[in-house]
């Protein structure tokens, strides 16, 4: 599999960027050590989170904490343009419950990712990133403060935004309902081992065409998915401080060697690094 990547950020505690075109850019499964506030500034792309895929228009919202292991497949490469904001949840502290109150949106089981903002909102959206944008520029005094500030402002929207908004399902098309139940069915079984014929006869599909339509939909295999999903399970482990040999057994390994060397080929570096950056964060 070579479609998983960790994608380090850089070291501050919080970041904003306004980026335009991917021309030589490719998007793999990935995860951050960070959470990642995401503002889409384009259409006609979709968003593979975990078992879900989400359709991505202008002004669409996403919110990803630091397990959801998430793949952008964009249409149109040269006029792709987003905002991101990446920030370490520890700038907040558990003592300031008003503030920390506001990452449960990251957090929630079977939440959706995604936010479709009005046109009023995403003004309102808008005006706080361009003004975190101009915090990033060399010799702005105060710089974190101000971030740290304009960022609580913009949990405050999403979490007005939340409230008045129904939820967001990701796609519900025949063959996108599909998909997504075949994602489910890999994600709640991937530490087991699933064959290709098992998968054919639970969805009454030939495993050929079940391949090139998972394929086609989502930019990557089955095979590569599930791998996705065992690391999506491993890392949150590895965090409550199980060791690694425990954490290998119980997300489908068959040896830590295995678990150790999978993790470093497709995260880029091995369990015990990957904690020790995230610390320092």
């Amino acid at each position: 599999m070579k479609n998983i990547a960790f994608m380090p950020t850089k070291n501050r505690k919080i970041e904003v960027e306004y980026k335009v075109k991917a021309l030589e850019e490719t998007y793999s499964m990935h995860i951050h050590n960070d959470y990642e506030i995401y503002m889409s500034m384009c259409n006609n792309n979709k968003f593979c989170v975990g078992h879900k895929i989400y359709d991505v228009n202008r002004n669409d919202v996403f919110l990803f904490n630091n397990t959801d292991v998430h793949k952008i497949n964009v249409s149109d490469p040269a006029n792709y343009s987003r905002y991101v904001v990446m920030f370490s949840p520890s700038i907040f502290s558990e003592a300031e419950s008003e503030l920390s109150d506001l990452l449960r949106c990251f957090d929630e089981p079977n939440r959706s990712h995604k936010l479709s903002l009005s046109d009023g909102q995403a003004e309102d959206f808008l005006f706080i990133l361009r003004k975190m944008t101009e915090c990033e520029g060399e010799g702005v005094s105060h710089s974190f403060l101000k971030l740290r500030l304009y960022l609580s402002q913009l949990l405050l929207l999403i979490q007005d935004i939340r409230r008045a908004a129904p939820s967001i399902a990701s796609l519900s098309g025949p063959e996108d309902t599909r998909i997504n139940e075949i994602m489910g069915f890999l994600r709640e079984r991937c530490t087991d081992t699933i064959t290709l014929e098992e998968l054919s006869r639970k969805f009454f599909l030939n495993k050929y065409y079940l391949c090139r339509m998972f394929k086609n939909k989502l930019g990557f295999g089955i095979g590569e998915y599930i791998e996705s999903c065992r690391l999506g399970k491993a890392i949150p482990m590895l965090r409550e401080g199980m060791p690694v040999s425990a954490v290998a057994r119980n997300t489908g390994f068959c040896s830590d060697s295995y678990f150790i060397s999978t993790f470093k080929k497709h995260l880029g570096m091995s369990p015990k690094k990957y904690l020790r950056e995230g610390a320092e964060r």
